[in-house]
């Protein structure tokens, strides 16, 4: 493959926080081309720390990236297996590096408000497959979880303290009882003044989830009309206009995937694969006649996801089959 030369306007724009999907799109097509490219790039981007005195935050380990790359969708590869992957290596050293750099990026847009006001909103996105977290002006604690989003506008710790968001996050907000802490999702709000609790949207089971782990929070649906308020242990389930209130769940259990772990207690096989999806950023197609058949209590932390199916396969008589980013999950026909 011929080399183009270094993009040098499109990574100007990302180490100024510029960016764009065009100019990101040009880094990563340039990156796969060779390892000298990866080289370079890492020497650019910590010389830019090091010259604004900022201590870097993350000091790539290519054999490390390739391990966990490796052991995302299956288990470790054998021994015999490592020369025929080497040419593969430096192809997924590449994606690694992009998505090293890219997950938590923060983005700054200015746009006209109803008012025609120029507004400038901060958004911190990551990518599927991976977590970061973060922490706010006000000094609360934010943790999101794969393919999620949250956004603020230039005005929050001044008039207001919103955010919004989309997918999973989990706050520990900073007290202030003169400025409450408002969470805008999709289908409902969350209102508070200091407290910890999850939010989670789930498009694919049409439903938004409220866990308080610890305070007191209120509810309320998009219109500002209050659904409830919630006491720690207790979680939020919304479904269209329907909710319900669940009491004495295992709030840590719903938030262990901040330490790395993923948790189910005899949850259905629908929410199951819903996690899942999530956690290794891949899209699983279930049969509907194991949707609600079938009730799980285990917990993930450094399993492949092949692992992980082969233990389901030992519980539920299921077979399945690895497509890339796509699982089919089907019964196993006696």
């Amino acid at each position: 493959m011929k080399e183009t030369q270094t993009p040098w306007e499109a990574i100007g724009t990302y180490l100024n926080n510029r960016s764009d999907k065009e100019s990101e799109a040009i880094i990563k097509a340039w990156l796969k081309e060779s390892p000298k490219n990866i080289q370079l790039f890492k020497e650019i981007v910590d010389t830019k720390f090091l010259t604004e005195k900022i201590q870097s935050a993350y000091v790539p380990d290519m054999d490390h990236l390739w391990g966990e790359l490796m052991n995302r969708i299956q288990p470790p590869a054998t021994k015999n297996k490592t020369v025929v992957l080497k040419y593969l290596k430096y192809t997924a050293v590449a994606a690694a590096l992009v998505l090293a750099f890219f997950v938590g990026k923060m983005w700054t847009l200015s746009m006209k408000s109803a008012d025609g006001d120029l507004v400038s909103y901060s958004t911190s996105f990551t990518e599927a497959g991976q977590r970061s977290n973060m922490i706010l002006p006000d000094g609360t604690k934010v943790w999101l979880n794969s393919s999620s989003e949250l956004k603020y506008t230039s005005a929050f710790n001044g008039e207001n303290r919103d955010v919004y968001i989309s997918g999973e996050c989990y706050f520990e907000v900073a007290k202030n009882p003169k400025k409450p802490f408002i969470v805008h999702a999709n289908d409902l709000q969350v209102k508070v003044y200091g407290t910890h609790f999850n939010v989670k949207e789930s498009a694919k089971l049409k439903q938004s989830e409220v866990t308080l782990v610890e305070g007191r929070v209120e509810v309320l649906n998009p219109d500002n009309k209050s659904l409830s308020y919630l006491k720690p242990g207790e979680k939020l389930i919304l479904n269209g206009q329907k909710f319900n209130v669940e009491k004495e769940i295992n709030a840590g259990a719903m938030i262990a995937w901040t330490q790395g772990v993923l948790t189910f207690e005899d949850q259905p096989f629908e929410e199951v694969v819903d996690y899942l999806e999530t956690w290794y950023g891949v899209s699983i197609h279930l049969d509907q006649e194991l949707h609600n058949n079938h009730r799980y209590t285990f917990k993930v932390k450094t399993e492949s996801l092949r692992e992980v199916l082969e233990l389901i396969s030992v519980i539920t008589p299921i077979q399945y089959k690895i497509d890339g980013e796509h699982v089919f999950i089907k019964s196993k026909k006696s």
